[in-house]
């Protein structure tokens, strides 16, 4: 990947942004997926069990990604008479899949790093080849590259599992980092436990990052709130609408890239049907205007009585 495209969408509005998003799906997919063949490969040849894991991280991503675009493509569908809320949630079951799926990785990893450390103890490892040395630097530059990309989109549109994509990327440059570490250290140092024992520590750290992604999705599926300052800004955004006497209630929760609003003003008891329905596409407006196109109000309008 290019340093020009990040910087583009570094710089870049919401709308160019948006086309970005359509290009990095693919691009973590297809990415993720040369990583861990290559990987595989020379854990194969060099005898590495550290950059085998890394390969199964890289595969995971892999997996994880293609699962992103799918729940993208769906939930960018607009509603429809079965799902007149739309599609929002796909992205947080694709946040789900994705964790289970980690889980079960981790536990496969774990079990192999803990039979390398007891063979390198009792005689039966030896030392990777140097070409996995340099097969994790190719690793890291090339996550590093990518998490940035999917970072800065994620960011930009709120998409969680995007968001989770670049900390899979960034999580696999460190890693790699590891095992460079590792493999000098094998190779050079005579320490051959580290191989084994870095993938221990790979396998460790995925179990974390896997254990919070599954409590992210399903805070998502239980449509869990968002941060109290942007109820604040929409409660501000709201009084300053010409008309709007009070805000009595908003709840706003985060579905999917957006966020969905309900709220109640109260406006001057002797104002007509018609100036109440103005008001209230004013306050939506103006909402929607601050928080962007992804934001869903629902205005409920009740006489002000002093």
């Amino acid at each position: 990947m290019s340093r020009t495209t990040v910087n583009k969408c570094n710089n870049s509005n919401l709308e160019e942004c948006v086309t970005c998003e359509k290009k990095a799906g693919w691009t973590a997919v297809y990415a993720n997926l040369a990583l861990a063949l290559f990987k595989a490969f020379i854990g194969y040849i060099s005898g590495s069990k550290a950059i085998l894991g890394d390969a199964l991280f890289s595969f995971k991503d892999f997996i994880a990604s293609l699962v992103v675009v799918i729940g993208i493509k769906v939930s960018g569908k607009p509603a429809d008479e079965q799902h007149p809320y739309g599609h929002g949630k796909v992205e947080f079951v694709a946040l789900f899949l994705i964790s289970i799926g980690l889980i079960v990785s981790t536990i496969f990893l774990f079990i192999h790093s803990v039979k390398g450390i007891w063979y390198c103890f009792h005689g039966g490892s030896s030392a990777p080849r140097l070409i996995a040395f340099w097969a994790a630097i190719i690793s890291v530059v090339a996550n590093f590259k990518l998490a940035q990309f999917l970072g800065c989109v994620g960011d930009k549109l709120k998409s969680p599992s995007m968001l989770a994509n670049a900390r899979h990327n960034h999580s696999d440059a460190i890693s790699s980092i590891m095992v460079a570490v590792a493999v000098l250290g094998a190779r050079l140092g005579g320490m051959v436990f580290l191989d084994p024992l870095v993938a221990l520590i790979e396998a460790v750290c995925l179990m974390g990052m896997s254990i919070e992604m599954l409590n992210d999705s399903l805070k998502g599926l239980f449509d869990f709130a968002v941060h109290p300052e942007t109820v604040d800004r929409v409660e501000s955004i709201a009084k300053l609408v010409p008309g709007v006497r009070k805000v009595s209630r908003v709840v706003a929760r985060q579905l999917g890239q957006g966020v969905w609003i309900d709220m109640t003003i109260k406006i001057d008891h002797a104002q007509s049907h018609q100036e109440g329905y103005i008001i209230g596409q004013h306050v939506k407006e103006s909402i929607q205007a601050a928080l962007g196109d992804n934001t869903s109000v629902n205005v409920i309008l009740e006489p002000y009585m002093p």
